[in-house]
């Protein structure tokens, strides 16, 4: 009787491990000469291995020392983040309006390709104002 309780503990403990080795717990990262990166489960030439059992997603429990910051110290943070996220917001949409304004005021058809090409640049660079701006939105809306 003890042996067999024995054998079906010991095959439940396998049963157990069996899931993460059926999965496989190395991750491999491979950039390609055009910088574009790739994770896979299979190796790969010139790749990176990476154990997916050294990361975890809940790292409570991790640290047990790890410095808490009191809410009335986190709050002056977050005011602080906000303050320093509307100055540049601020600072972006002043940077967009002075970049439209100054589009505005040379688009004439009638140049050369220089000014084309200014043209093409300072719309590029409204553009990235527009983005930089929505983004600043976007993280103050949190």
């Amino acid at each position: 009787m003890k042996t067999r309780t024995l054998l079906i503990l010991l095959a439940l403990i396998l049963l157990g491990y069996l899931p993460k080795a059926i999965a496989g717990t190395d991750i491999y990262k491979h950039v390609d000469k055009d910088g574009n990166i790739t994770f896979t489960n299979r190796p790969i030439n010139n790749a990176q291995k990476f154990s997916v059992a050294s990361f975890s997603r809940n790292t409570e429990g991790l640290q047990p020392n790890s410095p808490r910051v009191k809410d009335p110290i986190q709050k002056e943070r977050d005011a602080m983040r906000r303050q320093i996220l509307k100055k540049e917001l601020v600072a972006e949409e002043k940077l967009f309006t002075d970049t439209q304004n100054f589009l505005e005021q040379i688009s004439n058809p009638h140049e050369s390709n220089t000014h084309q090409e200014k043209t093409v640049q300072l719309r590029n660079k409204l553009f990235l104002h527009q983005r930089n701006i929505y983004a600043l939105r976007k993280e103050l809306a949190r």
